[in-house]
């Protein structure tokens, strides 16, 4: 995600524990490793004063951000809280929020948030609002790019927790790509397997160093990566309207034109919803990912826009879809 949100929720300053306008101090509670390069940091308020469901609001809008500084530089840095796991109360009321942060070696933030020992002073400062789910959607393709997965279950969260009951409920299809299997350990495809390509995306975007390619081991539940064990228990709340595809770099597996249109196309043959609402295709990860799929965002008048549509998406049919990159 950006550093800029796209809308700031109100807050009053003096009581919340959180604020759009003002960073205010969390601590560290816990990092659980998820892979080599990546944890989940808990956090949660220092503040006495806690307002039991803070986030609600800003839950029922979509995606959103909080910003976390750097005090040594004085930067910040925007990340996607996770949707609390489960229907843990604990997260409505003491204000907790978890995220899913990687070690980028060049990463100012990332690099200090990862050097940080448990019981640490964090700032924040939000939420931001960054894209507001229309009512009215019936289906999501989301694309998701190693640590663009958080916003996806974000998605997942408002559409089938915090606006349940609310008309028909959306299908998601999420497609999630990882440079390595680790990050996604014992995700398995809940379609066709897909045929290998000698084509690595991850390799493609970034320039990285060929790896051998992998066979995914088997896996038993107790050894899924924790997103994974996130996303099986959406699969499992939600029965057939949650989807997931998993696509690892090192495996030689990619999201290429042919899935996407496969996906799409699916849609149209099973899909007498897709007359009942919009249907999105929603874009998340690191801008060479988001540029591969959707061309990259642009400036205007000192505020980042979607800028124009480009990259694989533009190459195939995807009329009746409209395309967010996040």
């Amino acid at each position: 995600m950006g550093s800029v949100g796209f809308g700031l929720v109100k807050q009053n300053s003096a009581a919340s524990a959180i604020d759009p306008t003002t960073f205010k101090s969390f601590t560290l509670e816990s990092k659980e490793r998820v892979s080599s390069t990546s944890s989940i940091f808990t956090l949660s308020p220092t503040s006495k004063v806690i307002e039991a469901g803070i986030y609600d609001e800003t839950w029922q809008k979509g995606v959103w951000s909080v910003q976390i500084k750097q005090p040594q530089l004085q930067i910040a840095r925007a990340y996607t809280p996770l949707p609390p796991p489960g229907n843990d109360d604990e997260y409505q009321i003491t204000g907790k929020l978890s995220f899913l942060i990687r070690q980028d070696p060049k990463g100012e933030v990332s690099g200090y948030l990862h050097r940080l020992p448990q019981g640490a002073t964090i700032d924040l400062r939000g939420p931001q609002v960054e894209y507001r789910i229309p009512d009215d959607v019936t289906e999501v393709v989301f694309l998701a790019g190693g640590t663009g997965i958080a916003p996806a279950l974000q998605v997942a969260h408002t559409l089938y927790e915090t606006r349940k009951g609310r008309g028909v409920p959306p299908k998601i299809h999420i497609l999630w790509a990882n440079r390595r299997r680790e990050d996604c350990e014992g995700g398995a495809n809940d379609t066709t397997s897909r045929p290998p390509s000698r084509l690595k995306l991850w390799s493609n975007i970034f320039a990285l160093k060929r790896e051998t390619s992998v066979k995914p081991a088997v896996i038993e539940q107790s050894d899924l990566s924790p997103m994974v064990l996130r996303l099986e228990g959406l699969k499992k709340s939600q029965s057939d309207l949650v989807r997931v595809e998993y696509f690892v770099d090192e495996e030689q597996t990619i999201i290429s034109d042919a899935v996407l249109k496969d996906v799409l196309q699916s849609s149209i043959a099973t899909s007498e919803r897709s007359l009942l609402g919009r249907k999105l295709i929603l874009v998340s990860g690191p801008d060479g990912f988001i540029e591969h799929f959707a061309g990259s965002k642009a400036w205007q008048n000192g505020k980042e826009v979607q800028g124009p549509l480009k990259g694989l998406l533009s190459q195939i049919d995807h009329a009746g879809w409209e395309i967010c990159k996040l």
